[in-house]
């Protein structure tokens, strides 16, 4: 008896640590189903998209007044913001076309034109930030999709060369915001590699990495489980700590699928719920 009162301890005080890694939840208040947020760089929008990642959406956060820019199956797989917050660039293709046709187009929150940019390959656009006055390097991060190794290319300089060069297959590179670290993915594991390729990647978890922390330390992302293998049954956000090489679950309910979460800020985060679409806003305690 008192071994089985001693297990619930135990299990009540792990509940209360994950519990309080998170708080102050709230739902955004729009209709329809939404998922993959990212959010832009002064936490006043995000760009989401729909089921399937079918269609490109402008969330502002402050109004919750929804802005769609593409209605494009696939398109929801690759966006980002301009680094002034006024321009979004995302990735489209026609009906009739292959993903692999895909071309990005650029989208001005002032003047609600959009634009094609036909020198900025459709692969490289989630790493893609617009060009910055003054700069002497451009540096995008992307996945060979031959040999499926990352790699990186300086857009001013032209000049590229391979991120992974250890045997495997990769995908899904985030290029961290001072640009020196790429978090990458192989199978479910996920590494942190230097951005011009000095020597291996650092193992920092596993799951689906999302988004970097303002400051480069930090990544956030999820975990889903499946017990068929098909469905998923649940899902839970992490942080990743790069300094610590830890990674802490900091959700922890069994009624929200939590997945693709996105920094607001240092201390807040958006996310969405896989099963209904809605959105939430919570505070992270770091």
């Amino acid at each position: 008896m008192k071994k089985i009162v001693l297990i619930a301890l135990l299990l009540a005080n792990s509940h209360s640590v994950f519990s309080q890694k998170m708080e102050k939840m709230k739902r955004v208040d729009v209709d329809g189903f939404y998922t993959n947020p990212v959010v832009s760089p002064n936490g006043k929008f995000a760009l989401v998209t729909g089921h399937h990642f079918r269609g490109t959406y402008i969330l502002n956060l402050k109004t919750n007044e929804i802005t769609q820019i593409s209605d494009k199956e696939g398109s929801g797989y690759g966006y980002s913001w301009d680094h002034n917050n006024e321009m979004v660039y995302f990735k489209q293709k026609e009906a009739n076309e292959f993903f692999s046709d895909s071309k990005v187009y650029s989208y001005s929150l002032k003047t609600r034109v959009t634009a094609l940019m036909p020198e900025i390959d459709s692969n490289m656009v989630s790493s893609y930030h617009g060009k910055e006055k003054n700069a002497t390097s451009q540096i995008v991060v992307y996945t060979n999709m031959t040999t499926l190794k990352i790699e990186a290319k300086d857009l001013i300089s032209k000049r590229s060369w391979v991120i992974t060069s250890e045997e495997g297959q990769y995908y899904n590179a985030l290029l961290s915001p001072d640009g020196k670290k790429v978090a990458v993915h192989k199978g479910a594991d996920i590494l942190v590699y230097d951005t011009y390729g000095n020597g291996k990647g650092q193992k920092i978890g596993t799951g689906l990495a999302t988004s970097w922390s303002a400051d480069s330390q930090n990544l956030l992302g999820f975990l889903d489980t499946s017990e068929d293998g098909h469905n998923v049954t649940n899902s839970e956000i992490y942080l990743f700590n790069l300094k610590t090489v830890k990674a802490k679950k900091i959700s922890n309910t069994e009624v929200l699928l939590e997945m693709f979460p996105s920094f607001m800020g240092a201390n807040k985060i958006l996310f969405t719920d896989d099963k209904t679409g809605a959105i939430y806003t919570a505070n992270l305690k770091m």
